[in-house]
């Protein structure tokens, strides 16, 4: 059986191969619709690949969506989501609504997976971040020995978008997924694994020599 792929919120730049859907009528938008209010036009368990690129953001609450993802996927659907990073400036430009951060998806995916599936009829397991950091970034926090995964956690105006890729599992009975996370200088470029350390394995000593030493700054 062939399965459709789609592209939500997709304007007049719709991916190649893909089943164009945007509230706006232009060229490439195969079927005109609110997807925040609207139902996907496809039969339930009909899609195996959703693409998106810069459209959430300019919904107000995405969760209808996500069920009516969830509806219209196959088990083992693949999902490739592409939003601005909250902590850069281009994510607060007129009409975004949401400010997308991994902690939207950690909350389906890793956190709350119980709670979610109840709403999404399914488990999305969250397998993928790529975070795209243009070269003179990457180059000025190499300058400063600066690590990557210290910079996106504590900084802004490093990260320019990001893309989460998730698996829609029916019926998964198997461990919570930890996703791993890698950076490009552009969306179709090559892609680098970042390392992760652990910040929250420090020792008491640790935290009572950083508490009296904060505390003591005037």
């Amino acid at each position: 059986m062939t399965y459709l792929k789609i592209d939500l919120g997709c304007g007049s730049c719709k991916k190649e191969g893909t089943i164009g859907l945007d509230i706006f009528a232009q060229p490439g938008v195969d079927y005109v619709l609110n997807l925040e209010t609207e139902p996907l036009p496809f039969p339930d368990q009909s899609v195996d690949y959703v693409y998106s690129s810069h459209c959430l953001e300019h919904l107000t609450n995405p969760t209808k969506l996500f069920a009516e993802i969830s509806r219209v996927c196959v088990d083992g659907a693949k999902l490739e989501i592409w939003t601005p990073y909250a902590w850069e400036n281009s994510a607060f430009i007129i009409d975004h609504k949401l400010f997308f951060n991994e902690d939207h998806y950690l909350h389906m995916c890793v956190w709350f997976v119980d709670f979610w599936e109840k709403i999404l009829n399914a488990r999305w397991l969250l397998k993928e971040f790529t975070y795209i950091v243009e070269a003179d970034i990457l180059v000025e926090l190499y300058q400063s020995k600066i690590s990557l995964d210290k910079a996106i956690r504590y900084y802004k105006g490093v990260v320019k978008e990001f893309c989460v890729n998730i698996e829609v599992k029916r019926g998964y009975k198997g461990e919570t997924i930890q996703p791993k996370k890698f950076f490009a200088v552009q969306r179709f470029g090559e892609r680098y694994l970042i390392p992760s350390k652990n910040s929250k394995n420090i020792k008491e000593n640790e935290l009572n020599e950083a508490i009296e030493w904060l505390s003591a700054q005037q």
